[in-house]
């Protein structure tokens, strides 16, 4: 219901504000919300992937969740000044970047309230109706208050400032009943916990740094290359695949505790199968639909992109496959290098191409699009080649 209603939300927003806005202004905000989300990438430092495995393993141990709680906030909130001085500074250098400062300043407080809300701990308590009923509020009242004060072209910081309000909220209250209703303290902790826990973690840093920023970068090129309308076009329509991949998603992330502790191989095959097999159905709808789709999102002045959306949409039983053989069968099982090479390697390759043809100035809308499928079809394919290498699927008892 959590993942559902955030995506819905965002329909309903997106929808409003391509069409209040316009398609150009929309897209200047995805391009600045973009660098932000590099930056609750590296905020986040994997922790959201997996320190809920800390929380489940060892919910025993009241002492020991306490103190990997206060570790994982400490460190989360450093890397958020952290990467807040360095955005500053950065806006000095690049032209782009300076454009847009106020914008990017303002969401500079959205990436805070991804930082301290503690999404990982809820999951591997499996509490998750707690932030559910958290983000539902605070999401609702983000909409309410859009369509109210929304109302023109000029209002694109005023909308940043009610998202990154909203986001701070969010944060704050997840915190705060993460202590009150879950009995969390948090305690003093030392050098060698911090250290541990980076250790741990960086690993996963790495691989989200790599497979996280795929839509980022793309955005960002797209932004630099080709035109902000572009931008809103190539956004929109990863929200309708995120839609359609959304069932398959959260059936993921709920299920993690569950596989991880069971360790229940036949479980875990039949939701893949079963899962890949109603993807492609969604698939053939979203082709199938796609003007229709690009129409209610965007408006008409965006149903000129719904051949893009339709050539995205081959992404739906791509990633849905990724998803689940990521965290329920490679980190569950205990194949969690592979689990990180899937990003590093796809992403590397990724990077060398965009580099070689950013270098013969090849660069173009066309091929920033197909460089964006391709570097998700290898991850899938390296996800399922170890997959059957392990025998973690494909097995009959």
């Amino acid at each position: 219901m959590l993942r559902v209603f955030n995506i819905l939300s965002q329909y309903i927003l997106v929808s409003f504000l391509v069409r209040t806005l316009g398609g150009e202004t929309y897209g200047v905000f995805v391009w600045a919300f973009s660098i932000i989300q590099y930056l609750v990438i590296v905020v986040n430092f994997g922790f959201n992937t997996y320190a809920a495995k800390y929380v489940t393993e060892d919910h025993n141990d009241p002492n020991r969740i306490n103190t990997v709680f206060s570790s994982i906030m400490g460190i989360k909130i450093s890397l958020f000044i952290l990467s807040s001085i360095l955005l500053l500074i950065s806006l000095s250098f690049f032209p782009l970047l300076r454009e847009n400062s106020f914008l990017l300043l303002i969401l500079l407080g959205f990436a805070f309230g991804e930082a301290v809300f503690p999404i990982w701990f809820f999951q591997g308590s499996e509490k998750l109706e707690i932030p559910t009923k958290i983000v539902f509020v605070f999401r609702l009242l983000l909409v309410i208050t859009t369509l109210w004060f929304i109302t023109q072209t000029e209002h694109l910081l005023r909308y940043a400032l009610l998202l990154t309000i909203s986001q701070i909220l969010i944060g704050f209250f997840g915190l705060i009943f993460a202590i009150t209703k879950l009995n969390i303290k948090i305690v003093r902790f030392g050098f060698s916990d911090v250290t541990n826990l980076i250790k741990e973690s960086f690993a996963f840093f790495i691989g989200g740094l790599f497979g996280k920023s795929f839509n980022f970068a793309a955005i960002m090129l797209i932004g630099i290359y080709c035109s902000m309308k572009d931008v809103s076009s190539f956004d929109i329509s990863f929200k309708i695949i995120a839609v359609m991949q959304l069932p398959f998603e959260t059936l993921s992330v709920v299920l993690f505790p569950t596989i991880a502790r069971t360790k229940n191989l036949l479980l875990n095959q039949k939701i893949i199968f079963i899962g890949f097999s109603v993807s492609l159905l969604f698939w053939a709808f979203t082709y199938w639909q796609a003007a229709f789709l690009m129409n209610l999102l965007g408006g008409a002045e965006l149903m000129e992109y719904s051949s893009l959306l339709q050539r995205l949409s081959i992404l739906i039983p791509v990633v849905v496959l990724t998803y689940l053989l990521g965290p329920n069968t490679l980190i569950a099982f205990g194949h969690q290098n592979h689990f990180n090479y899937s990003f590093i390697i796809p992403s590397t390759i990724y990077i060398l191409i965009l580099l070689f043809l950013w270098n013969t100035d090849s660069l173009n809308f066309e091929i920033i699009i197909m460089s964006r499928i391709l570097v998700d079809v290898m991850m899938a394919i390296y996800r399922l080649v170890v997959a059957i290498h392990y025998r973690l699927i494909f097995i009959s008892r």
